[in-house]
């Protein structure tokens, strides 16, 4: 691993002065040779929004005065990206919805914004237009609320459903070994919504994150949920590998994969995804709930997932009071 010389980290808002500071021990420690220079002597590059969601029980890197923060100030060489390509198009809508972002951006809110997002509520879209969000992907603020969707969506497919559950290392039980990568159980269906929760094929698409539809589950002889399957076709619609169904390119067989101390496959539901999970996805089509409370450029990161203003359904609606939270974030004047 000598010839290494740089280290590219994604999604760099989600780095906090505690992880960078653990990364800098980890790669001193990795290249002995070269343990009193920063990050071990490799070139760091980050990449990412600061304006996005932060740490996750921790700090965003610069509002730190620690060690962390102290590494965060070394990075001297920045490079501000001013043309936006998630959101194009010069129509009049679509120069509407990216000023509304970078006002959110920027945590300057208007009224004018505000009123410009109900007008993709209940309140206002057709019934025909409402039916065309059922199935699309629902944001929420909380673990909790996600699951509530996902198992109600799953409900609602009538469908039998196969309960799979991890084999687990001898000595532990999913009740006390958390393996967030691999879930501890997992409930099965044709037709089911699911996200990739592993890195198996990155060239073909094949990342954690990916999303697809779960199209055929396969047992060996004889056994039987809750049994692990010998496999689960899952279509994916940005896989761009070799095919493995001719007639169907998108379809791919998954496995099961080991992970830490448990064996399970890498899937989760997907109806529903936290705003978190959600952070560096594009979306099709996308009903947001932001949640009564605002963490730090939560609104920001969850209306920006989709590429104009009429991908969005808001349900449930928010006051302006709730929308201009986002002045009020701990780090906005930084």
């Amino acid at each position: 691993m000598y010839f290494i010389r740089y280290i590219i980290i994604d999604e760099m808002s989600f780095i906090g002065p505690k992880l960078i500071q653990r990364i800098d021990i980890r790669l001193r420690e990795a290249f002995p040779a070269h343990n009193q220079l920063q990050f071990g002597g490799r070139s760091i590059i980050l990449f990412g929004d600061l304006g996005q969601l932060p740490p996750v029980k921790d700090i965003p890197m610069y509002a730190s005065i620690s060690c962390g923060g102290t590494l965060w100030h070394s990075f001297i060489t920045v490079i501000t990206l001013k043309k936006i390509f998630h959101q194009t198009g010069e129509q009049p809508a679509q120069i509407a919805f990216r000023a509304l972002l970078s006002n959110l951006r920027n945590a300057e809110p208007t009224i004018a914004d505000w009123q410009l997002l109900m007008s993709r509520s209940n309140s206002t879209l057709s019934s025909t237009e409402q039916s065309i969000f059922l199935s699309s992907t629902h944001l929420f603020a909380t673990n909790e609320m996600v699951s509530l969707h996902n198992k109600r969506m799953l409900l609602s497919m009538a469908k039998p459903i196969a309960l799979s559950i991890a084999e687990q290392l001898r000595g532990f039980t999913c009740s006390n070994l958390d393996e967030e990568q691999l879930e501890c159980k997992n409930l099965l269906c044709i037709g089911q919504e699911v996200m990739l929760s592993a890195n198996l094929w990155v060239e073909t698409g094949l990342v954690n994150g990916a999303l697809g539809q779960v199209k055929e589950i396969v047992y060996n002889g004889g056994e039987i949920p809750p049994e692990l399957p010998l496999f689960v076709v899952v279509q994916f619609k940005n896989y761009i590998g070799p095919f493995w169904d001719h007639d169907n390119p998108k379809n791919i067989p998954l496995v099961p994969i080991s992970c830490g101390l448990r064996r399970h496959l890498p899937l989760k539901m997907a109806w529903a995804l936290t705003i978190h999970k959600a952070q560096g996805l594009t979306l099709q089509r996308a009903t947001i709930d932001i949640g009564n409370t605002d963490r730090q450029w939560l609104t920001f990161t969850t209306i920006s997932r989709v590429r104009d203003l009429t991908s969005l359904h808001i349900h449930p609606t928010f006051t302006f009071q709730r929308y201009s939270h986002i002045q009020h974030s701990p780090y906005v004047a930084w």
